[in-house]
């Protein structure tokens, strides 16, 4: 890494204001601290004649992207399950939630719309085999999870 010795003076000294910049957008102090630090880094690799305001800049962008991501994940949480649900139906649903998307995919399509891995192939644009891999590999985490 290249830091000139003005911008790790920089750094140094404006770290603590960074910090509290980026705590205030997202509310939480170890996503602010890796925020900062993260803009540090790509602000030392660019030479820039204004370094402080570019460091504040990246620490600014670095939060809005933070928020963001928090947004996505939010509005793609699983609805709760329904009440009248066993408990166990609620545990292996929650494990498939944890699966890769295809893996998912493949095994919702094989057990609950009973279809053969040749058409599951052809909704995954996969191979047959590697239909036969996801399913698999997501029974096997499924088994891990399940029994553990």
């Amino acid at each position: 890494m290249d830091w000139s010795e003005g911008f790790e003076g920089l750094f140094r000294s404006t770290y603590p204001s960074m910090v509290r910049l980026a705590y205030l957008m997202l509310g939480s102090r170890s996503e602010a601290e890796e925020v900062v630090q993260e803009a540090a880094l790509n602000a030392g690799r660019r030479a820039s004649d204004k370094p402080h305001a570019y460091f504040r800049r990246s620490v600014v962008n670095g939060s809005i992207a933070v928020l963001r991501r928090r947004a996505t994940a939010e509005r793609h949480q699983p609805d709760p399950p329904p009440l009248e649900q066993p408990s166990y139906l609620v545990e292996l649903r929650d494990c498939l939630l944890t699966l890769p998307e295809r893996q998912r995919a493949a095994i919702a399509l094989r057990y609950l719309e009973g279809l053969p891995d040749r058409e599951i192939g052809q909704i995954l644009d996969c191979r047959e085999g590697t239909v036969r891999s996801l399913i698999s590999r997501g029974l096997a985490t499924l088994r891990n999870e399940v029994i553990l």
